[in-house]
């Protein structure tokens, strides 16, 4: 419930709150009033705006002082038994308890769905990663035995090639490791989620209770899906020259 007191956006939590949303009894600052009229879901909320608002808890119809017991599903909208009747005669409703829970279970589906293909895919990271790393070893352990065996004439090549590998190693991680943060940041907003719902077990408002539900629905589906990249891989093939083809003995190193 929002608290007459807070002056912040409880969408962004950085902006000032002077707008009040009176359908998802919430503060929102001027960017994210202008995004939320634009969801579908909420695109004929009405706000009421100021530094002063002092929201009322909204248990009953404001226009009937009825309690809300059903949910029109062509409104969005919680309605008592008079507004069934006067507005909502022809509409598609269900009870307000039902309705509530639908939502919630496609909310907590939703959540559940988005952490698990994120996590899913830094595992895959992760995964595509130490495989990376085994090739780069494989490729430097065949790269020093090539160098052994032509001992001395070569040790100056093996170093260089040692080295490139090496740099293009570092790259590469550098690269992943962006990869793998940028799929963690987007996992911290699906848990930050996660926590807004489990924070919605104790609104009692069932008005409420589903505006709420609606709006972390919709910042799940904001959330977007991150794609693994192609992960690197190195090779090295072997071959035997006589000392005067040194230069040409090696092969070069091939990096995807």
């Amino acid at each position: 419930m929002a608290q007459a007191a807070s002056k912040t956006c409880e969408i962004c939590v950085s902006g000032p709150g002077h707008n009040y949303c009176e359908q998802c009894d919430q503060r929102f600052c001027d960017g994210c009033k202008t995004s939320h009229l634009r969801t579908k879901l909420s695109k004929n909320h009405t706000f009421l705006s100021g530094s002063n608002i002092n929201p009322g808890v909204k248990l009953y119809c404001k226009e009937h002082y009825e309690n809300f017991i059903y949910y029109c599903m062509e409104c969005n909208t919680p309605i008592c038994k008079i507004c069934v009747i006067k507005k909502h005669k022809s509409h598609d409703f269900a009870e307000i308890k039902e309705s509530t829970e639908g939502i919630k279970a496609e909310v907590k589906m939703v959540i559940d769905k988005k952490m698990s293909n994120l996590q899913s895919k830094i595992a895959d990271i992760n995964q595509g990663l130490n495989r990376y790393q085994t090739d780069v070893k494989g490729v430097i352990d065949a790269i020093r035995e090539e160098g052994r065996h032509l001992k001395e004439l070569i040790d100056q090549k093996v170093e260089s090639m040692i080295k490139s590998v090496k740099e293009k190693e570092t790259k590469n991680l550098q690269i992943l490791q962006s990869i793998e943060n940028e799929i963690n940041t987007t996992l911290d907003k699906a848990k930050k989620q996660q926590k807004f719902y489990q924070d919605t077990q104790g609104i009692k408002d069932t008005s409420k209770l589903i505006q709420k539900l609606k709006q972390i629905k919709s910042q799940m589906d904001q959330i977007e899906d991150m794609q693994v990249p192609i992960m690197p891989s190195v090779r090295y093939s072997k071959q035997r020259l006589a000392k005067s083809k040194i230069e040409n003995l090696f092969d070069e190193l091939t990096f995807g």
